[in-house]
């Protein structure tokens, strides 16, 4: 008689349940390797959308030029295929009477690459306030150079407490570009901050004086701000007033995209353009105190909206109704925007 270990049948028995197990093993090994190969592969996709092998996504752009009291030109760029919030005007900028009703935008497929700024100007630009330079200080008129060097110094200040402050940026409390006005300026400035809504056609936010996107609507792709322009001084007269007055150019480019969707990131070009009037404002025999005479002129923002914020136009969001006229204009070009005594809405070659 055999035993149980050489009966042929119990062999047989044993080596189909070792190939059962065989099989399992193989088979589950497959499957954790499926896994592993779908997570690098996602892994790759993921780090291919941020070295720019996806594809770019294309918007058009569209400016709205604004009369200010005083007579100083600003103007709000936006999507061609949406409005913007015609706001950001100092001294009570015109905006749109339209309304601010919006419609679902078309999905556009995009990749953000590793240089948010490539193939563009602003890719050869300084970074942040390393592009505010201020000019060799001169005496002018009545001013001195050691004025002059002041002035400077604290238009400096200004110009980057209101468009690289990350607390501004972000739609937080302006508290930056607050603290450097003169005390009658800053207290229209904070009184009137979280206003909403027109008056005689006209905003009622004093946040237009800052860029501040509105609060939850971007992630900064890249902390770089990208900046160009420049800044001059000159003896001027302003409402009978002797000042010195600091002209600006600037422009400041930001990468952004919505919370949670890289895919839908963009470019925000904005035009910081007008001056700062330096003057014994509040104080007769004191030191020169600045006035802002300035607006910002985003493109890459919404129609309609009048609460002093910039609201991204993406790609994929909504878009405002408003449409833009006019022959189109760069936003990279420092050039002031061109005058008018009404509100337009120009279209713009992109951002």
């Amino acid at each position: 008689m055999q035993s149980g270990s050489d009966n042929p049948e119990h062999r047989d028995d044993a080596i189909e349940r070792r190939l059962r197990e065989l099989s399992a093993e193989i088979s589950d090994a497959a499957h954790r390797a499926a896994q592993a190969a779908a997570k690098e592969q996602a892994h790759e996709e993921k780090q291919q959308r941020r070295s720019g092998r996806g594809l770019l996504r294309t918007v058009g752009i569209v400016a709205a030029v604004i009369i200010i009291a005083g007579g100083v030109i600003t103007w709000r760029l936006s999507s061609s295929s949406s409005g913007l919030n015609d706001t950001n005007a100092v001294h009570n900028g015109a905006v749109p009477t339209g309304s601010a009703t919006t419609v679902a935008a078309p999905v556009v497929p995009a990749g953000l690459p590793a240089d948010a700024f490539a193939g563009t100007p602003a890719d050869h630009w300084a970074d942040g306030a390393a592009g505010i330079v201020v000019p060799a200080a001169k005496p002018s008129g009545q001013f001195t150079a050691a004025q002059v060097a002041a002035a400077t110094q604290i238009t400096r200040k200004l110009l980057i407490a209101g468009d690289l402050d990350w607390t501004t940026l972000n739609g937080g409390a302006p508290t930056a570009f607050a603290d450097l006005l003169t005390p009658r300026e800053r207290t229209d400035f904070v009184n009137n901050l979280d206003k909403i809504g027109l008056r005689d056609g006209y905003t009622t936010s004093s946040r237009i004086l800052v860029m501040s996107f509105a609060p939850g609507t971007v992630s900064f792709v890249t902390k770089v701000v990208k900046v160009h322009g420049s800044m001059s001084a000159r003896m001027a007269v302003s409402s009978g007033t002797t000042v010195l007055q600091v002209a600006v150019e600037y422009l400041f480019t930001y990468a952004i995209e919505p919370p949670g969707h890289p895919a839908d990131w963009m470019r925000v070009v904005a035009q910081d353009y007008g001056s700062v009037d330096f003057a014994q404002w509040d104080d007769p025999g004191g030191p020169l105190e600045p006035w802002v005479v300035t607006g910002i002129a985003p493109a890459g923002g919404q129609c309609g909206m009048s609460d002093g914020y910039v609201h991204p136009a993406y790609p994929a969001g909504v878009r405002s109704t408003v449409q833009p006229s006019g022959p189109a204009v760069n936003p990279y070009s420092a050039a002031p925007p061109p005058a008018s005594s009404t509100e337009t809405c120009r279209q713009t070659t992109g951002t």
